[in-house]
């Protein structure tokens, strides 16, 4: 079993990956395309709340979350994944 030790690099670049790109998609927030995509969304979402079951309401959010932060975690592994192979290969 793993120790702290050897399991807080792993978690503080995970950390710092995401933090990167949560950085590097925040001016996205303030631009025109959001606007619109907020304006369309209020504008069709009503009608299609009413025709969301009960448990598809839970579950959506549960999705947006994996997806937000489970993405930049995927690509952090990747990447130290892809550091470790060049590390192997130059050694």
């Amino acid at each position: 079993m793993p120790t702290l030790k050897e399991m807080i690099w792993p978690i503080v670049l995970i950390t710092i990956a995401s933090a990167i790109v949560i950085l590097a998609i925040a001016p996205l927030d303030g631009s025109a395309w959001a606007e619109g995509m907020r304006a369309g969304a209020s504008a069709e979402g009503g009608e299609a709340l009413d025709q969301l079951s009960g448990i598809i309401r839970f579950i959506g959010p549960l999705i947006k979350i994996t997806l937000l932060m489970g993405v930049p975690g995927l690509i952090t592994l990747g990447v130290r994944r892809a550091v470790r192979r060049v590390r192997k290969l130059s050694a």
